[in-house]
């Protein structure tokens, strides 16, 4: 299928070239009269303008693909001529045959041609090492060569304009490699020069040859003189290899592959001489940062370049992490330039520096077992172990803290914030958290007579006495009098609720009671409370029997429209003579373990009265009989509020009425805590930037279709034209858009899986994509590991201090300001990113490069007695599109880049071919133990 492809994009090419551009008949016009005594035709004029206006960016030293790219376009060069018989020049054979490379003289121009090309081709793949040097100056001496064979064709032929365009492309990509290549050896040449010449090697002379070879030849290009250009850039090659040579070195694999450090910089001399950094020297630019501290974050600064941005500011005045300390400053408080706290104390490293005056790489600068940010939350001296000079440590004091939480939420909007206060010796608002337990745990959720949120307080400090301080909202306590508001902690171990003694003090609208204990605290109106507490069931009548019953049980025999005969039927199932202890009839008519005079009155419990059917066993249809879910009936006396009262009731275990008792979307059979909604798939964080679209919601600019007209693309660079031209066949910017991707961005698996991608920009469809081989890559990646360890260390912990709440983890972007677990990792976790050398030819930079943002969440999550465990679920996503900036500079260099802009963005298009979101998805197993 794909040689089916190949042959019609070829076909398509010719035919653009016949006909397309300046709508030509012909690619070249044949020796006519009109053509007859001119000393230079018009495509040799064009081809010269069209070199004149291309931009000769350098800032890469990949050269490889510039070949790789001048090679596919000598193919359509090659079949356009063989369709149209252009002139050759018989003179170029004789010059040809100087070089040495041929020495048949009866080729014809197209067999030379063509000889060429495969030489060329064969070269590219023997002659690179890692893609920026060449272990010769065999492929300079082939590119010479078929410089003087285009050149011959183009002073010879009058072309139409693709075709010129295409030329001036060829020989572009020719120029564009060969100055890379004399860069990179130049400038290696150089680091060993330099270091060298004390002891006795004479390589400067090499060295100067090369670089005055090289310029010569950058002079001849802006005098449009191609021919001695590529001569001298492979002269320039020479003196390199000879100054390689004296120097003891070659360019092979090994080369690059050196695991000695000369200048102790931790970058070994082969990854330094690979990616254009002095292994002899520290600081290669001369910026004031160590090679190895720029290489670190080398997506955001470069060791080889003083100012990176070119802002004019150089890399070591710039704060990347924006935590008000440079980065020259960072390095040497051996700190990290992306993370503003690089300690993890809580404090920023430029606060610490600036403000406190305590190390932002060390967590506890005086080592007293108070961390800096402790001892700024305590007001203690984070350079002195005893601050108080009291002959005991900061770590073993007292202090007298408090901390708060606001509780208001749109269901529960009564009691409006709680404040807990205690005395410990570490920082309470590390250790203590305060959650709304509101729809999380049920029991004391619908708690009869709760007024606004029940919470829950949690501690890692310790503690002999807390305050416990709740404010309320008097305008919306309703038909709740002030007096009768309470405080009532439930006791999980005893799964009772307990009265505590409050103190209300009605002026500041709040209510506080001291406790020995935390756990969960609600307020409550006890008069509501009482009631139900102490209401008594009357089971010797069916006097009260539910209205729903009722019609559920006419509706089930048929007989909705006969209340006398729905009586009967409901008289036949309490009516028995079979009475137990006080007159109760004991009759069970489903068998569920509750009596039916029971699942008729209603049976009380400590969230109101609830009621069951008699006539089926499991009246919700959840796998659990009524009987199990209510539990066992207790009798028992307890003192609340002051008042004895007499229990007779349930403590259920989940409703019989509801088959998800706490909604969590587990059915109550199946879940192993039906009154706590553990809320599977919760979402914990999620970055700034959501999937598609920008921190401001706006659809991002690499997403966008259909946005640029020609003229818009050619104003970012001229070199847009020749994609512009052939516009008109979609199939051939597919084909050089793809051949940049496999030839030099991918290897292996990853080919395929970015010609799937392409094919699915390519569909038009947008939709989200996936694919295993991509996932499984970018999982493995060290810059992934890094980041999901770091989040599920964070996600623990915390757990341990809320006391397994996870819903007080639940995302919210409204608050995320206020979200300390959020901000934690937005100041301390780096996100993955793909930018290595290994990840630019192994597929993950062009399928990926920077994410773009990640969400994560919890799923499966589970407490049983002090254990706690779940899934991390990690989502990881990248636009696969281009935007401006993609393009600018060095990308517009690459074909294959602006194929792929054109095809997204060009609004002849109409938005045809979409960009689409990239996903790869990752479960990570957790758990963790409770704190006591």
């Amino acid at each position: 299928m794909k040689n089916k492809v190949k042959s019609m994009l070829s076909f398509l090419l010719i035919f653009a070239m016949i006909f397309g551009g300046s709508g030509q008949a012909v690619v070249a016009k044949g020796n006519n009269e009109a053509n007859q005594g001119k000393q230079k035709n018009s495509s040799e004029q064009n081809v010269k303008q069209w070199l004149s206006e291309y931009e000769f960016y350098e800032d890469t030293r990949i050269a490889k693909i510039y070949d790789q790219i001048a090679i596919n376009e000598l193919k359509r060069f090659v079949t356009v001529i063989k369709e149209t018989n252009a002139k050759f020049d018989s003179k170029l054979i004789a010059e040809i045959d100087e070089t040495g490379d041929f020495k048949q003289k009866d080729m014809n121009e197209f067999d030379v041609l063509q000889q060429l090309i495969n030489q060329y081709e064969q070269a590219v793949q023997e002659e690179y090492i890692q893609e920026v040097v060449l272990k010769s100056d065999q492929l300079l001496k082939i590119k010479h060569t078929l410089t003087i064979c285009l050149w011959g064709y183009v002073t010879k032929n009058d072309f139409n304009e693709a075709t010129e365009v295409l030329l001036a492309d060829i020989l572009f990509n020719f120029y564009l490699s060969d100055k890379i290549v004399n860069k990179n050896a130049i400038g290696i040449l150089k680091d060993i020069s330099d270091q060298a010449d004390h002891k006795g090697n004479k390589l400067k002379a090499h060295l100067n040859n090369a670089v005055k070879m090289s310029e010569k030849a950058n002079e001849f290009l802006e005098k449009d003189l191609a021919i001695p250009a590529s001569k001298s850039y492979q002269n320039a090659y020479k003196q390199v290899l000879f100054g390689l040579e004296k120097a003891g070195y070659s360019f092979n694999t090994e080369f690059f592959e050196s695991t000695s450090d000369t200048d102790g910089d931790t970058i070994t001399d082969g990854i330094e001489f690979l990616e254009g950094i002095n292994p002899f020297k520290k600081d290669t630019d001369g910026d004031g940062l160590q090679d190895n501290i720029e290489y670190e974050v080398i997506s955001f600064i470069s060791p080889t370049k003083y100012d990176s941005d070119r802002n004019g500011i150089s890399d070591a005045d710039e704060d990347i992490d924006e935590d008000d300390l440079s980065n020259k400053d960072e390095q040497a408080y051996q700190t990290n330039l992306i993370k503003e706290d690089s300690d993890q104390d809580g404090l920023t490293d430029g606060f610490e520096v600036h403000q406190f005056d305590s190390l932002p790489n060390k967590y506890d600068t005086d080592n007293d077992g108070l961390s800096d940010g402790d001892e700024y939350a305590l007001k203690t001296n984070p350079n002195a172990a005893d601050s108080n000079n009291d002959e005991i440590e900061d770590s073993q004091e007292l202090y007298k803290q408090s901390i708060s939480k606001s509780l208001i939420q749109p269901d529960k909007s009564e009691i409006k914030s709680v404040e807990v206060g205690f005395s410990a010796k570490d920082n309470i608002n590390k250790t203590t958290r305060i959650n709304s337990t509101n729809n999380v745990n049920i029991k004391t959720t619908n708690l009869h007579g709760i007024i606004g949120s029940p919470v829950s307080i949690n501690t890692q400090s310790e503690f002999e006495k807390a305050s416990i301080k709740f404010t309320y909202d008097e305008a919306k306590l309703g038909d709740t009098l002030e007096d009768d508001l309470a405080i009532v902690w439930y006791n999980e171990d005893e799964e009772m609720f307990e009265s505590l003694n409050a103190v209300l003090n009605p002026s500041k609208n709040t209510i506080s009671v001291e406790t020995t204990h935390f756990g969960e605290y609600l307020v409550v109106d006890k008069t509501k409370w009482l009631e139900l507490w102490s209401r008594e069931i009357d089971y010797s009548s069916t006097d009260g029997v539910n209205e729903t019953l009722f019609q559920n049980i006419a509706t089930r025999t048929g007989e909705e429209n006969d209340q006398a005969a729905s009586s009967d039927k409901l008289n036949d199932i309490v009516s028995s003579d079979d009475s137990g202890d006080g007159g109760i009839d004991t009759k069970d008519s489903d068998g569920d373990g509750l009596y039916d005079i029971y699942e008729i009155e209603g049976m009380k419990t400590p969230y109101g009265i609830i009621y069951a059917d008699p006539t089926k066993k499991d009246s919700d249809g959840d796998g659990l009989t009524d009987g199990q879910e209510m539990g066992p009936f207790k009798t028992f006396t307890i003192e609340i509020f002051g008042i004895t009262i007499h229990f007779e009731g349930f403590f259920p275990t989940s409703y019989p009425d509801q088959k998800d008792s706490d909604g969590d979307g587990i059915f109550d059979n199946e879940d192993s805590r039906p009154l706590y909604s553990d809320l599977s798939n919760l979402i914990i964080h999620q970055s700034d930037r959501p999937e598609g679209h920008d921190e401001n919601g706006n659809v991002a600019n690499d997403m966008k279709t259909n946005d640029y007209t020609g003229d818009e693309m050619t104003d970012i660079s001229w070199m847009f034209n020749f994609q512009l031209l052939e516009s008109y066949f979609p199939g051939i910017l597919f084909d050089e858009f793809e051949t940049m991707s496999t030839s030099i961005f991918s290897t292996g698996d990853m080919e395929d899986v970015v010609l799937d991608m392409i094919d699915h920009f390519e569909d038009g469809t947008a939709t989200e994509y996936s694919n295993q081989t991509l996932t499984k890559k970018a999982s493995e990646h060290e810059t992934t590991k890094d980041y999901v360890e770091f989040v599920k260390n964070a996600l623990v912990d915390e757990l341990k201090k809320n006391g397994g709440n996870l819903g007080a983890l639940q995302f919210d972007k409204s608050t995320k300001e206020t979200n300390e677990f959020y901000n934690f990792i937005q100041r301390n976790a780096s996100y993955p990113t793909f930018s290595t050398w290994s990840d630019r030819i192994g597929g993950l930079t062009i399928t990926v490069n920077d994410t773009w943002g990640n969400t994560v969440s919890v799923k499966d999550f589970s407490v049983e007695n002090n254990h706690f465990k779940g899934v991390m679920h990690v989502r990881l996503y990248d636009h696969f599109g281009l935007d401006q900036p993609d393009v600018e500079k060095m990308y517009v260099n690459l074909a294959g880049f602006r194929s792929w802009f054109v095809l997204q963005h060009y609004n002849e298009y109409d938005g045809e071919y979409k960009p689409f979101v990239t996903v790869m998805e990752m479960d990570i197993p957790f758990e963790g133990e409770l704190s006591e």
